[in-house]
């Protein structure tokens, strides 16, 4: 996923469509058009800095993956494993640090695999 993820960011995406779109991909999953429209609406930290959005395409991934019950244990697994690594989960915090979130968006889309495939 990581590589994926990476090359959707280098083609302009999101943070969070990117995320969303790699596992889309790795996983036979059809998004609709109106996907990337809709992540648009989550970018840049919910416009207000908040919480990294490359992590809430992972959420809705997982969402689309599995049950409510296991798509939030798999939310706060991610939340956990990637405030350990960045000890924030807020965009502005993150992205203040580097001059592009390509290696944050690599990290999440890593992640992200990991924890699917130990679900699965």
């Amino acid at each position: 996923m990581r590589e994926k993820a990476l090359y959707y960011h280098e083609k302009g995406y999101n943070c969070s469509f990117v995320i969303l779109k790699a596992g889309a991909d790795k996983y036979g999953v059809a998004l609709p058009e109106e996907a990337q429209q809709s992540c648009c609406a989550v970018s840049s930290g919910f416009g207000v800095g908040s919480i990294c959005c490359a992590l809430v395409g992972a959420v809705l991934l997982f969402g689309l993956l599995f049950s409510e019950e296991k798509a939030k244990l798999l939310r706060m697994q991610l939340f956990v494993l990637f405030h350990d690594k960045y000890e924030t989960l807020n965009c502005c915090a993150i992205s203040a640090q580097r001059q592009d979130c390509a290696e944050v968006i690599g990290d999440i889309a890593e992640l992200t695999e990991q924890l699917i495939e130990q679900t699965k």
